[in-house]
């Protein structure tokens, strides 16, 4: 018997992660398998380290939030504090693709009080530390 065939998204094109980290985190989702170079020669990933611009991060967001093709972003969690602002405009126009997932790092762990989720979950809860 045929398998049926899976039931995609609504608009899904095949859900590629992009990912922007430190060598650490990149290296271990490229490990992983979650890599991509298309025909432009363009990565699904940037490498941040000391020479890397925030200009260049912003640029590689956009570049990231504005393909189809993307539907989790994954950002270091002490990156996605450097460009707040701009998480925090790409939230409040209520888009649903990219899912923005932010991760520690090797050398950052994790830190609540920059978890955005954590904060809200906090306030909705009327938890105090």
């Amino acid at each position: 018997t045929a398998m049926p065939e899976k039931a995609a998204f609504k608009g899904s094109t095949n859900g590629l992660l992009a990912m922007i980290g430190d060598d650490d985190t990149i290296t271990g989702l490229l490990l992983a398998g979650c890599g991509n170079v298309d025909e432009k020669r363009n990565s699904n990933f940037l490498v941040v380290d000391a020479r890397t611009t925030q200009a260049q991060i912003d640029e590689a967001f956009h570049a990231f939030i504005k393909d189809p093709r993307v539907s989790i972003l994954v950002i270091n969690q002490y990156i996605a504090h450097e460009m707040r602002a701009t998480l925090d405009k790409f939230a409040e126009l209520g888009e649903k693709r990219p899912a923005i997932l932010e991760v520690p790092s090797k050398e950052h762990p994790y830190d609540k009080t920059l978890d955005p989720v954590y904060q809200r979950t906090k306030l909705l809860l009327g938890l105090r530390d």
